[in-house]
């Protein structure tokens, strides 16, 4: 370096620079150091406090990320009411805000858990239970108003009626194997219960059950012949053929089963209440008395328009005591397709499935009930299997259930 005003640079190839000499060059070189102290001072800082709050800086960033995109302090999941607090599984931080949380994990990002899938998931011991952190947010509009939300290792779901249960480990794979809820199942009513050996999870129309002998086993109601959800149609018949039910009782001058029964009567009085006359033409019939009728049928149309109008001995809704074929007090288009137009037949349309009443063969499903349209003939499901299938955009049974067309036997 010369010792002259000017300083040269390393290559002595370059011109020299000159370098005034006076007191403003020195206030700025001065104020240059200074701000370079502050920001290492500041960048020290950030990274003690970093430090002390264990929260790495993606984390917290992807947290608040998170509850800006909710709408912040002013959205729905209100303001923070802890601090993030890191240090969990899997390196995992969570914040608690007023109507859910956020957690996240390296693996799977900041995700929100809020409502009655929060309780279920803290009831199962959250990010360090069963389930794990959360892979994704709450999806909602499923049918019958549901939502779920997936974990790394399994799932909670929700339906109004039935509250939040997650399904994980064999048990969800079964009943992923079945159409989950859109299957014979429907949506988990409990939580899994183990015991010593073995653990049992129930469904709106069955469970699931593991042993370590004989691993995951479903039972469905729809294969039994005493539920109220049993399907029998021409590839299922009733298991035992022979089935009679035990619970029959007489009504308006037909055999139901008591809850059919029950229903049938309430309905009846509500529609005379509303000016509307309801009569039952068929009730319950054993498998002696399906088995004459259907013969007759053969015997006066022959067997393929017999098998368009009536079931075989064993394959019989009507075995079942949870059908009711339905008239008018002045007989009016009696066990035929022109029902639908009359008041009895425009009523039940339209209200029997506020009783748990289903018209069980629509028109136009021929190809997928393997019988002709009937308005008069009404199956008992249950209500909340009967509202569920109205308002899910299915027509016909087996397709709610996810099962089989059945046009033959």
């Amino acid at each position: 370096m010369s010792m002259s005003g000017s300083v040269a640079t390393c290559d002595s190839r370059t011109p020299a620079v000159s370098v005034p000499h006076g007191p403003e060059p020195q206030r700025r070189r001065r104020s240059l150091w200074q701000a370079l102290v502050l920001l290492v001072v500041a960048l020290l800082a950030s990274s003690m406090l970093a430090a002390t709050s264990g929260t790495p800086a993606s984390a917290a960033t992807a947290i608040d990320a998170k509850h800006a995109a909710e709408g912040g302090s002013t959205g729905w999941m209100g303001p923070p009411t802890t601090a993030e607090r890191c240090g969990l599984a899997q390196g995992g931080c969570v914040r608690g805000y007023r109507t859910a949380i956020i957690l996240w994990s390296p693996k799977t990002g900041a995700k929100v858990v809020s409502g009655a899938t929060l309780s279920s998931y803290l009831k199962h011991g959250r990010e360090g239970g069963v389930l794990g952190y959360p892979t994704a947010d709450k999806a909602c509009g499923l049918r019958d108003g549901a939502c779920w939300q997936p974990f790394q290792h399994g799932r909670i779901y929700w339906r109004p009626a039935n509250g939040a249960h997650p399904v994980n480990g064999a048990t969800y794979t079964a009943w992923n194997a079945q159409k989950r809820a859109s299957g014979p199942l429907g949506y988990p009513t409990s939580d899994k219960t183990c015991g010593y050996g073995w653990c049992t999870q129930s469904f709106e129309r069955g469970r699931i059950g593991w042993t370590p002998s004989r691993g995951t086993r479903t039972y469905r109601n729809i294969d039994e012949a005493n539920s109220i959800f049993t399907l029998v149609n021409k590839k299922r018949p009733l298991n035992p053929k022979t089935y009679a039910p035990t619970d029959l009782r007489a009504t308006s001058g037909i055999y139901l089963r008591d809850p059919a029964a029950d229903a049938w009567d309430r309905m009846r009085r509500d529609a005379s209440a509303q000016g509307v006359g309801l009569t039952a033409v068929s009730g319950y019939r054993s498998y002696a008395t399906q088995s004459s009728l259907y013969n007759g049928y053969v015997n006066k149309y022959g067997q393929a328009q017999a098998d368009l109008i009536s079931a075989r001995p064993g394959y019989s809704e009507h075995q079942t005591g949870l059908t009711v074929d339905v008239g008018n007090p002045n007989g009016a288009c009696g066990l035929q397709a022109c029902f639908e137009t009359t008041p009895a037949g425009r009523w039940v349309a339209n209200n029997g499935w506020k009783y748990g009443f289903i018209i069980r063969y629509p028109k136009g499903h021929t190809a997928t009930t393997g019988y002709s349209y009937e308005p008069w003939h009404l199956r008992y499901v249950g209500t909340k299997t009967s509202k569920s299938l109205r308002y899910s955009g299915y027509v016909t049974y087996e397709g709610y259930l996810g099962q089989p067309k059945a046009p033959t036997y």
